[in-house]
């Protein structure tokens, strides 16, 4: 059998992953449109997603949790070891029960952006093409009046929630980093019989955490970074189970 890679998550130009396009939302173009639960089909051919540090405790429990290969090391969660498979959707576009749903998917198709480079000023945008976006259906995203809806409201409050966690996440994988902690790394069981080996992604070395100085360990305690850091480890054991996506 041969050895498999695990892929960053993909990305489509400048968009990020599972984006086809952003609009910025404006009442003048979108009063039309509504929100409705469209399930997670749109996630079905992911098998890597995005993920904050602040999710790693709850994720590890179901979901192998790994940093990409390239800088900055950003974390994702693996959901299937075969290229375009996400174990945890099924046909119907449900997600597997039990298992946790990444931050990063619940708050698609809303997006936020920055308005101009270097401003401080962000805006909400969302991929008009996403199955969760109708002209019919759902919950409106603006009122009559033209203001935001308490859809929209929401949406913008958990979207920002969401985009400030992976700053923070970002923070986090930068100083691992700087400290050696990030290296390549490779799980090697046997699957029907055969060796195989799974590689291309980053991963905390252990014996390198355990030979950092008190103060660095203090340090990463008092940013509240070694709860992640244990989590992440003990969910890489769980790779394993996701390679009932490969044949034999």
């Amino acid at each position: 059998m041969s050895d498999v890679l695990i892929a960053d998550a993909p990305a489509t130009g400048s968009l990020p992953p599972l984006y086809r396009s952003l609009e910025g939302l404006t009442a003048e173009r979108h009063a039309a449109l509504r929100l409705r639960d469209a399930g997670y089909g749109f996630a079905a051919g992911a098998s890597a997603i995005p993920l904050a540090a602040e999710e790693f405790t709850v994720a590890a429990r179901s979901l192998p949790i790994v940093f990409a290969a390239q800088a900055p090391h950003m974390p994702v969660v693996i959901t299937g070891l075969a290229a375009g498979t996400n174990l945890f959707v099924d046909s119907g576009g449900a997600w597997k029960i039990g298992a946790y749903v990444p931050a990063y998917l619940r708050r698609f198709p809303f997006f936020l952006l920055r308005v101009a480079p270097g401003s401080e000023e962000l805006a909400l945008c969302i991929d008009p093409g996403a199955p969760q976006v109708s002209d019919t259906v759902g919950e409106p995203l603006f009122a009559p009046d033209g203001k935001p809806a308490p859809q929209l409201e929401r949406a913008f409050a958990f979207t920002r929630s969401v985009e400030e966690a992976l700053l923070r996440t970002r923070v986090m994988t930068l100083r691992l980093a700087e400290l050696g902690l990030l290296r390549p790394s490779v799980v090697q069981f046997e699957h029907h019989g055969k060796p195989l080996r799974i590689d291309g992604f980053f991963a905390v070395d252990r014996p390198a955490l355990a030979a950092l100085p008190a103060e660095q360990l203090v340090e990463l305690r008092d940013h509240g970074w070694l709860e992640p850091i244990y989590a992440h480890l003990l969910s890489i054991g769980s790779i394993p189970d996701l390679a009932k996506d490969i044949r034999g």
